[in-house]
């Protein structure tokens, strides 16, 4: 009787173990995700921030127009800079953690790089918005 308990324990200790790596890996897999998507916007991001740098370059009569697209530029070099700060903070091995451990820093990763992807959309479509009705190219 001892036996069959202590293989039950074990058997169950073992599914555990598992399935707690497998939650880790599919919630790094979700962060990765996210990331993944964020850098194919890199590149429109880039695009709009050198349009909305060379707009100020030129000499914009309009203080209040000159201060949007500041700000605009602004917003979209935030983004940028939040993302890169991101990635070079995330820190993916968790060898030697718990899985609590790991739980909580990869959940509080997910938030931090789903908030940049939003900065980053928002970033985009409000300069997208600007520069459709300027016809900058």
């Amino acid at each position: 009787m001892k036996r069959i308990l202590v293989i039950a324990i074990t058997v169950c200790t073992i599914y555990s173990c598992k399935d707690n790596t497998q939650q880790e890996k599919d919630l790094l897999n979700q962060i990765l995700k996210v990331h993944d998507g964020v850098m194919t916007k890199d590149e429109t991001l880039m695009k709009s921030k050198n349009k909305m740098d060379s707009l100020l370059k030129t000499t914009m009569k309009d203080t209040a127009e000159k201060t949007n697209v500041k700000g605009i530029d602004l917003r979209l070099t935030a983004a940028g800079e939040a993302m890169e700060n991101w990635m070079n903070k995330f820190q993916p091995d968790m060898t030697g953690k718990s899985h609590e451990e790991v739980m909580k820093y990869y959940g509080e990763q997910k938030k931090q790089v789903a908030a940049i992807d939003s900065q980053i959309n928002v970033a985009i479509k409000e300069a997208d918005q600007y520069l459709s009705t300027h016809k900058i190219k």
